[in-house]
């Protein structure tokens, strides 16, 4: 986070041939929820639909995915509804880089000493510098520069911004949140690059930079440089390592013509405005936050953020999820929102009180007359399944065998199996 922030509402994402920066708005915790929903969609997304579909599509796709959830999420509740993320993301197919684009964050490419920005800003002050009424200098004090006219999450359907680059040998391409571009100019930003080859260094002074201009917001930053050699580039989800001394990947079968290859070098740096306090905070809130979700067909207290699969299972109850109320047991097999260890416990109880309402425990019949008991099982709220059996020695119209058994909870409704002596000779099953 930058110098000013409480909360770090960035994300960035790295995940083999995809890469990406998201910048969260929208309230206490929101844009935290926000951000890290937009790229965990994103991910899951294209690692699904590798190879089916095209880089530009994938793109597409991937972040109107992410759109949708977050929108969901905003739309379940209060405390979310405003919420909202840009997000910039590179993904490479063969010797193409696709960049996606919503909001402020943004995307460019070093290449042979040049910077050069492949996104455009969809806020407020870049229309203003569009329209020649204030330079990019002014832009980056305009009182107005954090109101952005495109986000993620805010409407149902979004518009995408896709962009498509073929890769050269030495590119450098950079993702970042406007707490870089904001505090940084573009000019200065190159000037970086170019005197710092390595990644992680060039990609700290950027940071360090921003925070000494400062710091007023987040800053997050994620470089992936390409180095030449003379491996195949994969068509699809092929991880390449950093090769420097120009031979092949191991493993890598080499296809039709050789081209040069294309690999990463990634360097992903969140800037924190006190050493370690970033972790600290996201430590303190993740030990201090609970949600209520769905384990083994049981609502189940997890400790931590619903968006981490670090969440941790702190308690689960005895309440089956089969008896919530349909639209109730959607939302719990979605995961609640998060709230504290006190607001769950609330949560937990009036999901057993729900549970119970809409169930009921099985009465005990077994013995007694079959009209009596198909008024007493009528009265729990259950149906009577009946089948007439032969018992020599046992008086017509008792009930010899109960199905559920006695004490069993099940949902209102429910059909309870009754074997009834009958008188005469057996009958068919009714």
């Amino acid at each position: 986070m930058g110098s000013v922030r409480e909360t770090n509402e960035d994300a960035v994402l790295e995940a083999g041939n995809l890469f990406a920066v998201a910048d969260g708005m929208g309230g206490h915790q929101a844009g935290e929820v926000a951000s890290s929903l937009a790229l965990s969609v994103i991910g899951q997304y294209v690692e699904d639909n590798l190879g089916l579909i095209g880089g530009d599509a994938l793109v597409e796709k991937a972040i109107s995915a992410a759109n949708a959830a977050v929108h969901r999420k905003a739309s379940s509740s209060a405390k979310y509804r405003e919420m909202g993320t840009t997000v910039t993301l590179l993904y490479r197919e063969g010797d193409t880089a696709y960049i996606g684009h919503i909001g402020d964050s943004r995307a460019y490419l070093y290449r042979g000493g040049s910077l050069k920005r492949l996104t455009e800003d969809h806020s407020l002050v870049q229309l203003l510098v569009s329209e020649g009424e204030i330079s990019e200098e002014e832009a980056r004090s305009h009182p107005q520069r954090n109101i952005i006219t495109r986000a993620l999450g805010l409407e149902p359907q979004v518009e995408v911004d896709v962009v498509s680059v073929k890769i050269e040998p030495g590119d450098v391409y950079l993702l970042a949140t406007d707490g870089l571009t904001g505090m940084v100019a573009d000019l200065d930003i190159e000037r970086v690059l170019e005197s710092e080859q390595v990644p992680g260094e060039a990609a700290r002074r950027l940071v360090e930079n921003a925070l000494a201009a400062g710091g007023s917001d987040n800053v997050s930053i994620v470089l992936v440089s390409i180095k030449g050699s003379d491996t195949v580039v994969p068509a699809r989800d092929v991880r390449l390592e950093a090769a420097s001394d120009g031979g092949a990947a191991p493993g890598m079968e080499k296809r039709g013509k050789r081209r040069r290859v294309v690999a990463w070098t990634v360097a992903v740096v969140i800037a924190l405005a006190i050493l370690g306090a970033g972790l600290a905070v996201t430590y303190y809130y993740y030990n201090n936050t609970y949600f209520v979700g769905a384990k083994g067909g049981r609502v189940t207290l997890f400790k931590g953020f619903p968006f981490w699969d670090l969440a941790s299972v702190e308690k689960q109850t005895d309440i089956q999820v089969k008896f919530l109320p349909d639209a109730l047991k959607r939302r719990v097999e979605d995961k609640l929102e998060p709230e504290s260890l006190a607001e769950a416990k609330k949560t937990l109880a009036n999901l057993e009180d729900e549970a119970e309402r809409n169930s009921v425990l099985v009465p005990d019949v077994e013995g007694g007359k079959f009209p009596e008991a198909r008024d007493k099982l009528d009265a729990a709220g259950l149906t009577v399944e009946l089948q007439l059996v032969s018992r020599p020695g046992i008086e017509e119209n008792t009930v010899i065998k109960q199905d559920p058994v006695p004490g069993t909870r099940v949902g209102r409704g429910s059909q309870v199996r009754l074997e009834v002596v009958m008188a005469g000779p057996p009958a068919k099953e009714v």
